[in-house]
């Protein structure tokens, strides 16, 4: 959806919904004890049924989509069918916007500014977000845009990766004189 909005010169925005998992109303009766600290005297042994997700409960998330898809249809966007996290709105002319979601991050985009902000300040008046405005990250990739150009990259996420495995300082292993022949020659076979 990136190449897209790149090679269409579209405009994007993001967002993230705040506690999202916490919007998801649950189909089923659960139950949990009383938290410690909060036990009401004389009534020890009584439970709580939850009416929306906790972050940790196993329906969290599927609560959350199936919340956020409702939401989402009442906006008037459509999901793709070969792709979950992606939904477009479109309406007379050049007004269509793409929704890429991921859990509770969000981006934003189409041809007409204007349109996508509407879409967007209705999609945040119905969920309490964090407004990120133009992307510089998104599932880890780290945005630059240029132009009409769309960079992405994950070495910020490397670098904090080979920091927590402590391999900042490490030193690569040699390599066999024949591996870049092999390399190359796979690469011949596949195609």
């Amino acid at each position: 959806m990136l190449a897209l909005a790149a090679l269409e010169n579209w405009y994007i925005t993001g967002l993230d919904v705040r506690s999202a998992y916490l919007y998801g109303k649950l189909d089923e009766e659960i139950y949990m004890e009383q938290l410690e600290g909060f036990v009401v005297p004389g009534q020890e042994r009584k439970v709580l049924r939850l009416w929306r997700a906790l972050y940790g409960l196993k329906q969290a998330g599927l609560a959350w989509w199936r919340t956020l898809d409702e939401s989402l249809k009442e906006l008037g966007f459509e999901r793709l069918r070969s792709e979950a996290g992606i939904f477009f709105y479109k309406k007379k002319g050049t007004n269509i916007v793409i929704g890429i979601i991921y859990v509770d991050d969000a981006l934003f985009c189409g041809p007409n500014k204007a349109v996508v902000d509407a879409i967007k300040a209705q999609f945040m008046r119905k969920w309490e977000c964090r407004d990120l405005g133009e992307p510089k990250e998104f599932l880890r990739m780290r945005i630059t845009r240029k132009g009409r150009a769309i960079h992405l990259d994950q070495c910020a996420y490397l670098q904090k990766v080979v920091e927590s495995c402590g391999m900042l300082n490490a030193k690569s292993a040699r390599k066999h004189p024949t591996a870049g022949w092999l390399l190359c020659r796979q690469k011949y076979r596949a195609c």
